[in-house]
């Protein structure tokens, strides 16, 4: 009869239902605690940089004193049309985005008179700027003068619009800053931690908006990103470099990952963001640990005699060691299990309520179950050093 293993581990771990689900819920409320920081950290980024990803455009054009999206730097039209001129480049276009001037109210009765700012994004209805079929279809609608597609992921608490009904939608009485705007569609982007929605125009309605963007002169006359398209086949940072020789000092040129890394940097090390997110994960790595420590100490507590039998009978440190890591891999796991469930379940309901990018990813799952298998196996190697040190006639 072959030899069979007792699995000590597990049943050490199972001997006593009630501890158990103890453990298992407080180890689950650690693995929510670091789920829904991470989660919050990566949805600020992902919200942070959708208008890139959504953007149409191999590099991109910005002011060098331009530190953020939200940040209102912006450079000459002239810098587009130089830009077309490098070798590589099939074609250059202006983007325009406007917040300071951008108040939207609801004029509907019983609605709030207080006006909200909301990002207002402006483009040459010609132009390939951006990726949404939806955008990209109802171009047409923006050409009557004062219309507008609004953002379905807009703040609903700052903009109760009927954005589900296009007919009511278009009835409902709105004004952008200080003129009657008529919205002719939605689109869907999102918010982000400056920007509480979006709105998306023709360049034309853009600056009968917001003519006083600019002190003197053409309001589209300075651009706030300018979005290059790069010739089939043409090398992506040969083309960067030829255009960034051609500017210049006053504007950046941007690879996709370049524009984004740029805007992650900042919110993540310019601003208290990055620190405070960095600080929820420490606390719930410390309360998981401090639970997975006292349900570890407790069984090692209770079951002191069986273990000094077996270092009685010659079983060696190194199998302590093995049986108390195997018992936390497997608290960790099984605490780990509900822990995600709630949080994938609040990710959900919190992005429907927020509009920001809080998703389920496999990296965040991944660095969320090193994190719990790093506290619990950390709270058994303190847990079993009494047993370790002791003498085995002490124990009895």
């Amino acid at each position: 009869m072959p030899f069979r293993r007792t699995p000590l581990a597990w049943k050490n771990l199972t001997h006593d239902l009630r501890r158990l689900a103890v453990a298992v819920v407080g180890i689950g409320f650690a693995v929510l605690l670091m789920f829904m920081q991470a989660g919050f950290q990566n949805a600020l980024f992902d919200s942070q940089v959708k208008l890139i990803d959504d953007l149409l455009g191999d590099l991109f054009l910005v002011s060098r004193a331009k530190f953020t999206l939200a940040s209102e730097r912006r450079f000459p039209l002239a810098r587009i049309q130089q830009a077309q001129a490098a070798p590589g480049v099939a074609a250059a276009y202006p983007f325009y985005t406007e917040l300071t001037f951008s108040v939207l109210k609801n004029l509907a009765p019983g609605t709030s008179s207080k006006g909200f700012p909301i990002r207002s994004m402006g483009f040459r209805l010609e132009d390939p700027i951006f990726r949404s079929p939806a955008l990209q279809a109802k171009r047409g609608n923006l050409r009557l003068p004062g219309t507008a597609l609004i953002d379905v992921r807009s703040k609903r608490a700052n903009f109760d619009f009927p954005l589900e009904d296009p007919a009511r939608l278009a009835e409902a009485p709105a004004e952008l800053a200080g003129q009657r705007v008529k919205f002719v569609g939605t689109f869907e982007l999102g918010t982000d931690f400056a920007h509480d929605g979006n709105l998306a125009m023709s360049a034309e309605n853009f600056a009968a908006f917001f003519p006083y963007r600019v002190r003197v002169g053409d309001p589209l006359g300075v651009v706030d990103m300018g979005l290059v398209h790069l010739e089939p086949g043409a090398d992506l940072e040969a083309t960067r470099q030829a255009v960034d020789r051609l500017l210049d000092d006053d504007v950046a040129v941007l690879t996709r990952q370049q524009f984004r890394a740029q805007e992650i940097r900042f919110w993540d090390r310019s601003t208290p963001i990055g620190i405070v997110f960095l600080a929820g994960k420490a606390i719930g790595f410390v309360v998981g640990m401090v639970i997975c420590y006292q349900v570890i100490y407790s069984d090692i507590a209770d079951h002191m005699p069986e273990f000094a039998t077996l270092k009685a009978m010659g079983y060696s440190s190194a199998y302590f060691l093995r049986l108390i890591v195997v018992e936390a891999v497997l608290l960790s796991l099984i605490g780990f299990v509900p822990g995600l469930l709630a949080s994938w379940r609040l990710y959900g309901l919190l992005a429907g309520a927020t509009g920001l990018q809080l998703r389920m990813t496999v990296e965040v799952a991944a660095l969320v179950l090193t994190l719990t298998l790093a506290m619990c196996i950390a709270s058994g190697l303190l847990a079993v050093r009494k047993l370790l040190a002791a003498d085995p006639a002490n124990l009895f």
